[in-house]
């Protein structure tokens, strides 16, 4: 998929799966699914958004080395399963100078799933902030979407929701935008139906926490 932007100083990194048709080996994925990642250039400090399953980790490194990305200083972690984490330890290896940014129980978990050093991480509060310079990160914890763990970060200046699987579906697609809208929707209530639905209180929950937020992109 290569990398692109979303706006300045904003970039897709992820990458596709077009192949894969089971996800925990369980969910039927007719159309392959897409592991999100997001780059943010501050002036000051740059910051990953999430990373990949470990299958795709090369084509993430690929994807950010095709940008000239020399320098990243935070890996934020939104969530511990393997399609959001697992490229991590990859990632600290070619950039031992990152930290990773996440919430005190995303921490403890991906000690011990990827044994990451206790010393790599920086926990951050519901509702706090992080300054990269011009741009800044704020994180709201939403728990039981679907995990204990789960967190959404809030791009001030841009206004712009990276969303974890608050909002998540399982689509494999080249287009970087909504493009056809039905797609979308079908894709999202299969999600909803096969994943989110157990948890629709705190579903309820956490949508009043970033109710306030002004949004002009979901990621």
């Amino acid at each position: 998929m290569g990398s692109r932007e979303l706006r300045p100083n904003v970039y897709s990194v992820g990458t596709i799966d077009w192949d894969r048709r089971l996800f925990d080996e369980l969910i039927p994925l007719p159309d392959g699914t897409s592991y999100n990642a997001y780059l943010i250039k501050g002036s000051e400090k740059t910051a990953l958004l999430d990373t990949v399953d470990p299958a795709k980790e090369e084509e993430l490194v690929t994807n950010l080395q095709k940008l000239g990305i020399k320098r990243i200083d935070y890996v934020v972690s939104h969530h511990a399963e393997q399609d959001h984490s697992g490229a991590i330890p990859r990632i600290l290896e070619e950039h031992p100078e990152a930290k990773v940014v996440t919430n005190p129980k995303c921490a403890s978990m991906l000690m011990d799933l990827l044994h990451i050093p206790d010393d790599k991480f920086i926990t951050v509060d519901d509702g706090g902030t992080l300054s990269l310079g011009d741009k800044t990160l704020k994180f709201v914890y939403s728990p039981w979407v679907h995990w204990p763990e789960t967190m959404v970060t809030y791009l001030r200046e841009d206004k712009i929701l990276f969303s974890c699987d608050f909002f998540g579906s399982h689509l494999a697609t080249s287009d970087l935008f909504v493009a056809d809208k039905t797609l979308v929707y079908e894709s999202a209530k299969r999600y909803y139906a096969e994943i989110m639905m157990p948890f629709r209180p705190p579903i309820r929950n956490n949508l009043e926490k970033i109710k306030d937020l002004s949004i002009e992109m979901v990621a």
